[in-house]
């Protein structure tokens, strides 16, 4: 017989106990619910966190911020915070003012504090942004504004809209793209730019209902893109689109 787990309440879990915690521990916070000890991993298609939060060595009442983000001068956007609790919940509560918080990992990362890379420390990584899900994106005619927000399809969360229109020096291998056409009707499915020429594809689709029923149908051209003899899922998606009801064009890994 399995044992019921509960959630431990974020507000009560400081970072100093977090690399205590159990492998898979359920944590809560804000109807929210993530499991400790895990990283995320973009090997294995997850978006990247907005923030990092680490716990700072030398102040028991701060932690380091880290924003995903770099400035002109390759430096990574940094914020001591002080917190009135040390806790997971406290900084999931102040990151919540900036944007909404749609998802958090609490696991072990890189010291920031370290230069030489070479220990880990208890770290929280944070994910924001309001959130819709792919089923709830209309595929023919006008669609909502998705600018600022991410796209979920099967649990698998997207990067931000427009990410890469919005820092030109980010790439994405993207192994298909997916475009709506200007009369909003059609999706034309074609290669990404990194695929062989023997594995090229290129597809159209209509009466496709939602953004959905669209990643369902790329997946079954996933494997031929890779290269593959088995069926493939989708791991990484990204959508850009200019504002509601304008085309979508989703890239996808």
């Amino acid at each position: 017989m399995s044992t019921l787990t509960m959630p431990l309440d974020a507000g009560t879990v400081t970072f100093e106990i977090l690399d205590q915690l159990q492998e898979h521990t359920p944590i809560s916070w804000g109807g929210l619910t993530a499991a400790a000890g895990r990283s995320y991993s973009p090997l294995q298609g997850e978006a990247w966190p907005d923030y990092t939060v680490f716990p700072d060595r030398d102040d028991v009442d701060q932690v380091l911020v880290l924003d995903r983000w770099y400035d002109e001068d390759g430096q990574r956007g940094r914020t001591m915070l002080r917190l009135p609790r040390r806790t997971v919940g406290d900084a999931l509560d102040h990151l919540h003012t900036r944007q909404p918080v749609c998802r958090f990992r609490a696991s072990q990362e890189v010291d920031p504090f370290d230069p030489e890379g070479s220990r880990d420390l208890p770290a929280l990584s944070v994910w924001t942004g309001p959130v819709i899900d792919a089923a709830d994106v209309p595929a023919t005619g006008p669609g909502p504004d998705l600018r600022g927000g991410r796209v979920v399809f099967r649990g698998r969360l997207s990067d931000r809209t427009n990410v890469l229109e919005d820092h030109p020096g980010m790439e994405a291998w993207e192994k298909l793209i997916l475009e709506q056409t200007p009369a909003l009707g059609e999706w034309v499915l074609r290669s990404g730019s990194h695929v062989i020429e023997d594995l090229q594809v290129h597809e159209h689709a209509t009466e496709l209902s939602t953004l959905d029923e669209v990643l369902t149908w790329a997946e079954q051209w996933l494997h031929t893109a890779y290269g593959s003899a088995y069926p493939m899922t989708v791991n990484s998606f990204v959508v850009s689109c200019a504002g509601a009801g304008q085309p979508m064009t989703v890239r996808v890994w």
